[in-house]
């Protein structure tokens, strides 16, 4: 079992992860039609402003409709509050697992990226998953 991070390996990863999803909330509501939030507003992540996308009299194909709703501002903000929330715990693993979606990222340090789990390609590890649900 792999070591846990140290306590400073954990400030530096929330202090990054803070950056991140600081940046994140700020791509989100830029995409929310570029409406500048008032705190208040932020408060609800169902206040962001965005339009919704319709099936029928759309020119985007099926899939794209989907993805789009599926990464919505109010929906990325909603991840972002869960991954806050998770953060706020701060459980060392947990911390050092959230801050691998940014381990492109030029200021990831190398001493936080975690081992790969597994060599199977993604979609043979989905459905593994779904077979054993």
């Amino acid at each position: 079992m792999p070591q846990a991070p140290s306590r400073e390996d954990v400030s530096l990863m929330l202090a990054f992860a803070a950056r991140r999803l600081e940046e994140d909330w700020n791509t989100a509501e830029a995409a929310g039609h570029g409406v500048h939030l008032t705190h208040e507003e932020r408060v609800s992540h169902l206040s962001v402003p965005w339009t919704r996308l319709q099936a029928e009299g759309n020119v985007r194909l099926v899939y794209d409709v989907r993805y789009l709703q599926r990464y919505a501002p109010s929906v990325t903000i909603a991840d972002l509050d869960r991954k806050c929330r998770m953060l706020e715990e701060g459980n060392p693993r947990t911390v050092q697992l959230l801050v691998q979606e940014w381990a492109d990222h030029p200021n990831f340090l190398p001493q936080w990226r975690l081992e790969p789990g597994s060599s199977l390609p993604l979609l043979d590890r989905i459905a593994a998953l779904r077979a054993g649900s």
